[in-house]
């Protein structure tokens, strides 16, 4: 076994471990965890103990240990770190920032977490993800045939919603579903909602629609077509309040625009939009909006993390 992936119900963690663990394309095995009461407990006073597992409802983390372990999320540390104790051989990797560096052989911090230069840590522009041009091309076909009718080009309009910061204006929505109308022009908007979308601003946006289009909205009993609108868009808009939502989109290598409103947005949000805009991923929604650019590059955080453990770690990997 050369990989173990530590995962538990956190669905965005399991995707960072995953996105690395697909780019390092080898072999695998997702350990699951479950936790008790003790899990509130801080991580300093859990140390590289597995006090906080529920052993019973968990993959097991015993011998044979792996050569490389790779895990996010704060309750995946003090496991992470028993297992560094007890196979001091075995290479561990921590995908967020963690607090306290010093023993963990890499850590991949996002930008915005500010992570100090240390040599064990490298800086990521943005958290990480399962996203990969095969998993948008693989949506893309699937959802296709559900908007194929609709004329291009197509614009998919992801939205999020409010952050703890605060919540979008009506005024807000109303600009949004103005600029993303002028940019399809007289193509299509795909539009998807997402968790935090309040309802009443698709009941404000819908009667503004004036272009063909297709209207998601989120319910956990639904398939998603989000991935496969993301794959099959021409153009995509996203609400900027998500940074997965914005980072993901910037995988697609076609043009991406934020719609952003720095009031609602914490400082880390704001920070990450600044690096998609400074590097030629993404641009802001203006009146200059259109769909005749490329972005730089496609974002590949995931692979470039998996660069550096293949650099820098080969030997857990043969």
């Amino acid at each position: 076994m050369v990989i173990w992936g530590l995962v538990d119900n956190r669905t965005g963690h399991t995707g960072q471990v995953l996105g690395v663990i697909a780019k390092l394309g080898i072999p695998y095995v997702l350990k699951r965890l479950e936790y008790n009461a003790l899990t509130v407990l801080p991580n300093r006073l859990l140390g590289a103990r597995l006090w906080a597992v529920d052993v019973n409802r968990s993959a097991p983390i015993a011998a044979p240990w792996p050569r490389l372990v790779i895990a996010a999320g704060r309750r995946t540390l003090p496991v992470l770190r028993y297992i560094k104790k007890q196979s001091p051989s075995t290479v561990t990797v921590y995908l967020m920032w963690p607090g306290d560096y010093t023993d963990i052989d890499l850590i991949a911090a996002p930008a915005h977490d500010s992570a100090p230069e240390r040599p064990n840590v490298m800086r990521t522009l943005a958290p990480l993800h399962a996203v990969t041009p095969e998993t948008l091309s693989v949506a893309a076909e699937a959802w296709a045939p559900q908007f194929s009718h609709l004329p291009r080009p197509w614009v998919a309009l992801v939205l999020g919603g409010s952050t703890k910061q605060g919540h979008y204006k009506p005024a807000d929505w109303r600009e949004l579903i103005r600029r993303a109308q002028d940019m399809a022009g007289t193509g299509s908007l795909l539009i998807t909602t997402s968790r935090r979308t309040p309802p009443e601003a698709i009941a404000l946006m819908e009667p503004l629609l004036s272009v063909p289009h297709l209207l998601h909205r989120w319910d956990t009993d639904k398939d998603n077509p989000y991935l496969g609108l993301l794959g099959a868009a021409d153009g995509i808009i996203v609400t900027g309040d998500s940074l997965s939502m914005c980072t993901e989109a910037c995988v697609a290598d076609k043009p991406v625009y934020l719609f952003t409103r720095p009031e609602i947005l914490p400082p880390k949000h704001r920070a990450m939009h600044a690096q998609l805009f400074e590097r030629g991923m993404a641009r802001p929604l203006n009146a200059e909006a259109n769909l005749d650019w490329r972005p730089a590059s496609p974002l590949d955080d995931a692979g470039q993390v998996a660069n550096e453990i293949r650099k820098r770690f080969p030997q857990a990997l043969v």
